[in-house]
């Protein structure tokens, strides 16, 4: 089975945009370094939400109507002609949302032994690398500075802020609703949190932010991009991970006061985690040992069944997610490490 994009958005995410149909067979047998993928596990991500729109002047992939969803996701090889990955390992890749994936064996990150897919999508997978090299890279917090996260109590954000605590910078975290807000004061140790569902945010972030902001890392824009830049301090840091405001129908902007960014000699920064793929052992390595120390807290949030993937995807925009949103391909498929 597969789940096609059968029309554009046009608005909010509906699960109705997609298709549920059989998967034809591969043609011909397997070329010389490809493998055959049984997938077991999909990460949902906001930013899949703009590879469903028409191609435009960007650069994120565009999903053609008629064919599978593009999505990360993590399998077992069930046929092999590459040496370096025999039937029985577990990869990750950029694949769709399909049960069968046919790749060449460039595309597979092999799953190290003795992890498991949902670790390898989950806490060392692409969202808690985005915050660490959006920290550590790229913001740069530092002792007593101030740094705001948008998004905070997110796969990304949640990270973000953890690693900001470590370096010592003060940390305020927005989110919507007292649940998220009270994990980030209880749990992710912030020292504010605010609520954007309960005030006015530009209000909110002033209040919250009497010293300026020296850090900002945003995964939302717009009104919220705005309210920070209204108190970034000279020779700020605004780094660029999300829009996710503008993910679903609205408009996507850049900030209003733009003269703030100009005599405050402030560097806005977008990236991707792949920028960084040379250091992602370290980066690895590095959330490994705050995992281990609980310095860091972690949430997956694991969801089955392959005929439920748009509905679950679009709990991404409901907010109604806790953690990383990975969904096993169907209740009870096997997720652990590879023996």
């Amino acid at each position: 089975m597969r789940w096609i994009l059968a029309q554009r958005p046009e608005g909010p995410y509906a699960p109705d945009l997609f298709r549920l149909e059989e998967e034809p067979p591969f043609e011909g047998d397997l070329a010389e370094g490809e493998v055959e993928i049984e997938t077991r596990l999909f990460l949902c991500a906001p930013t899949m939400r703009n590879w469903m729109d028409a191609p435009g002047p960007n650069l994120y992939p565009t999903v053609k109507l008629g064919t599978p969803m593009l999505a990360p996701a993590g399998g077992r090889v069930v046929a092999s002609r590459a040496a370096g990955l025999p039937v029985g390992t577990d990869v990750t890749c950029l694949g769709s949302w399909s049960q069968r994936l046919r790749l060449p064996a460039a595309a597979c990150v092999p799953v190290p032994a003795g992890r498991s897919l949902v670790d390898a999508m989950g806490r060392f997978g692409i969202n808690p690398l985005t915050a660490w090299f959006g920290i550590n890279r790229i913001g740069r917090p530092k002792a007593g500075e101030t740094l705001l996260v948008s998004g905070a109590a997110g796969s990304v954000g949640s990270i973000a802020v953890q690693l900001g605590r470590l370096a010592g910078a003060r940390v305020v975290g927005i989110a919507g609703g007292p649940r998220k807000c009270d994990w980030l004061r209880r749990v992710a140790g912030v020292d504010r949190a605010i609520d954007y569902r309960a005030a006015p945010i530009r209000e909110a972030v002033a209040a919250a932010c009497p010293g300026g902001v020296d850090v900002f890392f945003d995964n939302v824009g717009g009104e919220t991009l705005d309210a920070a830049v209204d108190v970034i301090n000279k020779h700020g840091r605004i780094v660029l991970c999300g829009q996710i405001s503008g993910y679903d129908g609205a408009p996507m902007r850049g900030p209003a006061n733009m003269m703030r960014l100009i005599y405050g000699s402030v560097v806005m920064t977008g990236f991707l985690v792949g920028d960084f793929a040379d250091e992602w052992e370290t980066a690895i390595a590095d959330l490994d040992a705050h995992y281990r120390s609980g310095a860091i807290a972690y949430r997956d949030d694991l969801r089955d069944g392959f005929e439920a993937l748009p509905v679950h995807f679009g709990d991404l925009f409901r907010g109604a997610n806790s953690g990383t949103l990975l969904v096993r391909t169907h209740p009870g498929a096997s997720v652990a490490a590879a023996a």
